[in-house]
């Protein structure tokens, strides 16, 4: 509805249901998957609601209302009224063109898993500098708890950042046709993750004993 996709590694993709919109159309070895009464999307509730769907999300874009606010607005609504019944209906639909999606391109699969890796990764660097207090946020106000995460997520930039600089710095100083380096495997390096400081430690500690 935002002009955004949300692109997950559903998990047990095999017990997650797909659903279909014209009851009399053939869809092939699908059919199995979607023959069931309860496997059909209400095209009818959603443009009922839709007017009122865009004004709900304009806000949520605009900033009028949190993301908060709209999921409790949207969870305690019951299954009998209208507007959530077509939000339903329509992440139905959303759900079932990814999962088809995922299935059929590999493309789309192997862009899934590589942002996992990049959310695991800054996960992990995450867990590795927020090492007092076993990483947890002990604070009780928001404000408090607001400026651990942000003096955290400064510290991971800058890490990130020096990171960066380290690897142009080594290409630049480096020769990589005489060392025989093939500059296209950069693609697969990430200045995300810890353990890039852990080898980067073990290179200069090594280089120092040489010299």
């Amino acid at each position: 509805m935002l002009g955004r996709r949300f692109a997950p590694r559903i998990r047990g993709l095999k017990k997650q249901r797909i659903y279909r919109i014209d009851k009399e159309k053939e869809y092939g070895s699908l059919t199995p998957l979607i023959d069931r009464w309860d496997r059909t999307i209400h095209l009818d509730w959603i443009c009922e609601q839709w007017d009122r769907m865009g004004q709900f999300y304009a806000s949520l874009e605009s900033g009028h209302v949190t993301a908060s606010t709209v999921l409790k607005r949207l969870a305690s609504y019951s299954g009998i009224n209208h507007f959530y019944r077509a939000n339903r209906e329509l992440g139905r639909v959303f759900k079932t063109v990814f999962i088809l999606k995922f299935m059929s391109d590999p493309l789309v699969r192997k862009r899934v898993r590589r942002g996992l890796l990049k959310d695991e990764e800054v996960n992990g660097l995450a867990r590795q500098v927020a090492y007092g207090k076993h990483g947890t946020i002990t604070a009780r106000d928001l404000q408090a708890q607001t400026n651990t995460a942000s003096c955290l997520t400064l510290i991971m930039s800058c890490i990130i950042y020096w990171q960066s600089k380290e690897i142009n710095r080594v290409i630049l100083e480096c020769d990589p046709d005489g060392a025989e380096v093939d500059l296209s495997l950069l693609e697969h390096i990430s200045p995300v993750g810890w353990e890039n400081i852990i080898l980067y430690g073990e290179y200069v500690l090594n280089r120092d004993l040489i010299e």
